[in-house]
């Protein structure tokens, strides 16, 4: 029994070792193809759409030449142009992504509401989800239909707005609204590090927001996404079963979250305990929740025995189930993945076949980038890819090393080596955004993924049965015992000492160096060449080196002055800072992203109070900093460069220009 667990890893292994051993873009085309498309869309960004009509020409100019080149190969039998023909495929996809993107960017749409002038006195919207509850408001997305005026007129437009009201009753999906009032712009960020709310929007195609209090009135409905509507509907009476029958509240949240993939209710400390225990992908729906659904049905029936008409109908039937899973969890960008890759798995597997998964995960992320090409910078998508390619190529290597005698440790191992696997390549990616690192991670996983595993297996017939008078109930108290258990024990990995690093910050370098390494490490395992160990080596010494240099490299004394509500926040020449009368919430968001990332030390500032004045020694300058009922008052007699935070990134600003209230963060850098 245990040489069954143990022979698929050694073939993955040797397959892996066959293809490594050849160029891995000839085994794996739409590997290739995937990350030209991925290159059009990252040009997009740098290049802006000022070259879109040339790049239209471009890719049907090469698309041409493509079909000339192909077409005259088949006639004449033979296979010429053996460089031209990819090289020319391969411009086309980046053309191809930098086309997509731009026509799915709202910016380049006329009708826009971001291009509108006039003012506005109210639009007509409908609504696209169920309220979701804010701890002082309602908030609900519109699409927009028609803006009024200031003459009263309706003008056609387009564009989502993110509302935030206060109605007694609420507003469902598909409710036709008018909106008094005027949508304001999403800000930026007012300080280095911030967390950019208005860039995260902006690439969900949102740009406005408006608080409306109770200045809305519905006046009809429109179905504008009927599917949409009908799956929100379901998932919506599956909340309020739950609601029902779980006693437990955090329970509920969990099963909300596992089972349908709505984490926007979960509570800070229910999110806080699964993220310091390091099992917080379990809450989030992708491969593990859409593979328990995709081999459930394999356990009746195998498509392989079946005849042909019989295993494309039993195929087609379980990649309409998935697909209405995903629906019904929301079309997250793990969920998508993962639906898009168990379908192509199975349509393959339609005519027979065994796809290789390295093909079957790129296509997948093909086709999602070209209906969304903005996918890209989704962090959920990123970590998902990252996971999965983790658990493929790492994993195997991991369990090759040590082979268990027992089957009870051996299933241990397993489960531990794909939690390091997918931690070893999210690593730099998720602690570049997130800042931590669950250092029990390992432990969690033991407990998290087979919880998971057995949370679906009952929790799925528990949404199917609900209204089954004695079996809904029975399911519902056996789901809602489970999730108990689980929260019990990743709240107890959470309160071991240590249990997570805070505060980390890597630079995008370090992760492009550490995933560099990574890559050979794979490689040198697989193929153990001595040209990939002296790679690994220079690498090392060439990162080292500037690390060094960087450290040695004598930096500008600088202060940097945060634009806060309240109170005062600043740091000083890499070593000192000052926390004067902040509250905590803006130290955790606007202060300590920037204030970790490039304070080497940190030592409290001293400061002297003067009636309504505040006076701040800096050490090494003569004069201090004066403040006056919370403002910067610019006395200093010492030369200094000013700078003001534009949401991007420091901005140089003359002495004029410097207003009395500090509206962004502030930067002055001392001659």
């Amino acid at each position: 029994m245990i040489g069954s667990f143990r022979l698929p890893f050694f073939i993955l292994l040797l397959n892996l070792k066959q293809s490594f051993s050849r160029m891995i873009f000839s085994e794996f085309p739409f590997l290739r193809y995937t990350l030209f498309l991925i290159l059009g869309i990252l040009l997009y960004q740098v290049l802006g759409s000022q070259y879109f009509i040339l790049s239209v020409v471009l890719l049907t100019s090469f698309y041409f030449l493509y079909a000339v080149l192909v077409i005259w190969n088949r006639l004449k039998k033979q296979y010429g142009y053996q460089i031209l023909i990819p090289l020319i495929a391969y411009i086309q996809l980046i053309l191809l992504g930098y086309v997509v993107t731009y026509l799915k960017d709202f910016k380049n749409d006329p009708d826009h509401l971001i291009h509108q002038k006039q003012e506005i006195k109210g639009y007509i919207a409908v609504v696209l989800g169920n309220d979701e509850v804010k701890p002082n408001s309602i908030a609900n997305r519109l699409r927009m239909i028609e803006l009024i005026d200031e003459s009263l007129n309706p003008i056609a437009v387009t564009g989502e707005v993110l509302i935030y009201h206060r109605l007694e009753h609420g507003l469902k999906s598909g409710d036709l609204v008018f909106v008094a009032g005027e949508p304001e712009l999403l800000t930026p960020p007012t300080n280095p590090a911030e967390f950019h709310y208005q860039r995260f929007m902006q690439r969900q195609q949102l740009a406005h927001r408006h608080f409306i209090g109770e200045k809305v009135f519905k006046i009809g409905y429109r179905s504008s996404q009927p599917i949409e509507d009908f799956f929100l509907k379901i998932r919506s009476a599956i909340i309020s079963n739950i609601d029902a029958k779980f006693q437990d509240n955090q329970a509920k949240q969990v099963a909300q979250a596992l089972l349908l993939g709505q984490k926007k209710n979960l509570e800070k400390e229910v999110s806080e305990a699964y993220v310091t225990a390091g099992a917080m992908h379990v809450l989030a729906v992708s491969g593990l929740h859409v593979g328990i659904i995709y081999g459930f049905f394999f356990l009746f029936f195998k498509p392989y025995r079946m005849k042909q008409g019989a295993r494309i109908v039993y195929l087609s039937i379980i990649i309409l189930i998935i697909w209405a899973y995903a629906m019904l969890t929301g079309m997250s960008p793990s969920v998508m993945r993962a639906a898009t890759m168990f379908s192509l798995m199975a349509l393959a597997q339609m005519k027979s076949r065994s796809p290789s998964v390295f093909n079957a995960i790129a296509l997948s992320a093909l086709l999602l980038l070209i209906f969304d090409p903005f996918l890209i910078y989704s962090v959920g998508f990123q970590l998902s890819y990252l996971a999965l390619f983790g658990i493929i190529l790492i994993q195997p290597i991991l369990v090759s090393i040590w082979i268990p005698k027992w089957r009870v440790v051996e299933y241990i191992w397993q489960i531990s080596m794909v939690g390091l696997a997918a931690q070893l390549m999210t690593f730099p990616i998720s602690t570049y955004y997130f800042h931590v690192f669950p250092t029990y991670f390992l432990i969690s996983n033991l407990v998290a993924i087979p919880g998971a595993f057995l949370i679906m297996s009952v929790g799925i017939p528990m949404m199917l049965c609900f209204q089954v008078p004695i079996l809904g109930q029975s399911l519902a108290w056996m789901t809602e015992q489970l999730i108990s258990f689980v929260n019990f024990l990743i709240f107890g990995i959470q309160s071991i000492p240590y249990s997570r690093i805070a505060h980390i910050n890597l630079s995008s370098e370090f992760m492009i160096f550490y995933w560099f390494i990574l890559a050979l490490v794979i490689s040198l395992f697989i193929n153990r060449k001595k040209w990939m160990l002296y790679a690994g080596f220079t690498t090392l010494l060439i990162f080292g080196g500037f690390q060094v240099i960087r450290a040695f490299v004598k930096n500008e004394k600088a202060l940097t002055i945060y634009a806060v509500s309240d109170g005062i926040a600043l740091d000083f020449d890499h070593s000192f800072y000052l926390d004067f009368g902040v509250p905590e919430s803006e130290l955790s968001f606007k202060v300590f992203p920037n204030r970790s990332a490039n304070l080497r030390r940190a030592e409290p500032l001293p400061i002297l109070l003067r009636g309504d004045s505040l006076i701040i020694p800096l050490p090494e300058l003569k004069q201090p900093l004066y403040f006056y009922h919370g403002e910067w008052m610019n006395q200093s007699e010492f030369t200094m460069y000013q700078y003001a935070w534009n949401g991007d990134a420091w901005q140089e600003i003359n002495d004029e220009a410097m207003q009395p209230k500090i509206s962004t963060a502030r930067k002055l850098v001392f001659k």
